[in-house]
């Protein structure tokens, strides 16, 4: 895993290795998150969970299922405010209460940050460096937002997942994602990663 002062952003460059990680933002969502969930149990896979704290306050049974299935949660942020149009404080504070949701829910405070649109904003990552997580960002985003975020268009950049990657992906419906079809294409996806034997895996397995 190739981390950047408490930053990763694949999990190595080593051709030998054949794993990566799926990570799942802007969730917890009923309608998409137990659907995702299901098919990753389906296939025995481990993912990542980027969760806002806002959503996990209204859904907590479904933060206490992605701990349950054996997957890993991340702080990504309370309320989702881009990062750069937020003064010092608020940024602090956005990580810090997303932080308190998560540990009221599960008893424990999360080791992962991702900040909204990955956008980088130095007040975030040092109050996500004096909680003790490292920031996560991601090396292939699937595009499940947006115009851009068809089925095709989703499908085709699935399939140019390679090994080491971080791969983004969406299972929270806010604004413009499309979970719903990054959901129906997840089996087919899941199933070609393991003709090729590549490996999906949680941050925790990872380090």
């Amino acid at each position: 895993m190739r981390i950047f002062p408490k930053r990763v952003t694949e999990l190595s460059g080593d051709q030998q290795d054949t794993r990566i990680c799926l990570t799942f933002d802007d969730g917890p969502d009923p309608a998409h998150t137990p659907r995702i969930l299901d098919v990753l149990a389906e296939y025995k896979i481990r993912a990542s969970f980027f969760v806002l704290g806002a959503a996990a306050e209204q859904f907590p049974q479904l933060i206490e299922r992605v701990i349950n299935e054996g997957h890993t949660l991340g702080n990504h942020t309370y309320s989702h405010p881009h990062p750069w149009l937020i003064m010092p404080q608020r940024a602090r504070t956005e990580v810090s209460r997303a932080t308190e949701c998560i540990w009221k829910i599960t008893g424990d405070a999360p080791r992962w940050f991702r900040p909204p649109h990955g956008r980088l904003r130095k007040a975030m990552l040092d109050q996500a460096r004096l909680e003790n997580m490292t920031t996560v960002l991601w090396n292939h985003s699937v595009i499940d937002w947006g115009p851009l975020g068809t089925d095709a268009g989703i499908a085709q950049r699935l399939e140019e997942v390679k090994s080491g990657d971080i791969v983004l992906l969406h299972d929270g419906a806010r604004q413009h994602n499309h979970p719903g079809i990054t959901a129906r294409q997840l089996p087919r996806f899941i199933e070609s990663l393991l003709q090729k034997k590549i490996l999906p895996v949680a941050l925790d397995q990872v380090v």
